[in-house]
């Protein structure tokens, strides 16, 4: 039975948290899971789990960013990121102000003003797009692709697709969820190695 989140109160401290492992097992722990939702046969990892306490949001963006390619402290392998509508927007603009790195909107259609670059791409659930305003990604950039979870990776797969279009580079993926059991991680192999491809959990 899945716990409401009324009444919840938190017992986590962000200094009792101390390796990415612990990190690990205790969002493993907090996610909740809603089965048969949005259709019947899926069991939804619901990263509002992770927004209701302030604790182990901190938690998680801190986590993300030791996700994030580099050599050295700061010497970050990217220079621009690129998240999802909607929910790759709640980490992603902190992975942008550690990394001091320009945060690119990608967006369901009719929601962006001006020039756009559109692609296609297929969901669990069916056809979608995704679109970015054209002149933000530029030849020579190396763009690092951010969303809460991973799935089919359709949605990844359709930035990577918009990325080369640009002529850029394609530094990574961060995610926070890996769904291993669908095939996310082996469409996104076509683009990066399989050691560019980082999240914090597993399921």
């Amino acid at each position: 039975m899945i716990n409401s989140y009324n009444n919840h109160k938190s017992t986590i401290k962000m200094d009792a948290i101390t390796t990415i492992e612990e990190c690990r097992k205790l969002l493993t722990a907090e996610i909740k899971t809603f089965p048969d939702w949005p259709e019947k046969g899926v069991n939804f990892k619901d990263v509002q789990s992770i927004l209701f306490n302030p604790e182990l949001a901190l938690i998680t963006s801190h986590y993300l960013k030791e996700l994030l390619p580099k050599q050295g402290a700061n010497n970050f392998l990217f220079n621009k990121i690129l998240c999802f509508d909607a929910r790759g927007f709640l980490f992603g603009f902190d992975l942008a102000k550690a990394s001091k790195t320009p945060m690119i909107l990608a967006r369901k259609p009719g929601k962006l003003p001006g020039e756009v670059i559109t692609q296609s791409f297929q969901k669990e659930y069916g056809l979608d797009e995704i679109q970015v305003q054209a002149g933000l990604i530029n030849p020579g950039d190396k763009v690092l692709i951010h969303d809460d979870l991973l799935a089919t990776g359709g949605t990844a797969g359709a930035a990577a697709e918009i990325i080369l279009k640009c002529g850029a580079e394609i530094a990574g993926f961060n995610f926070i969820m890996d769904l291993s059991f669908l095939p996310g991680r082996k469409v996104l192999q076509k683009y990066v190695d399989n050691d560019k491809i980082k999240a914090l959990l597993e399921f």
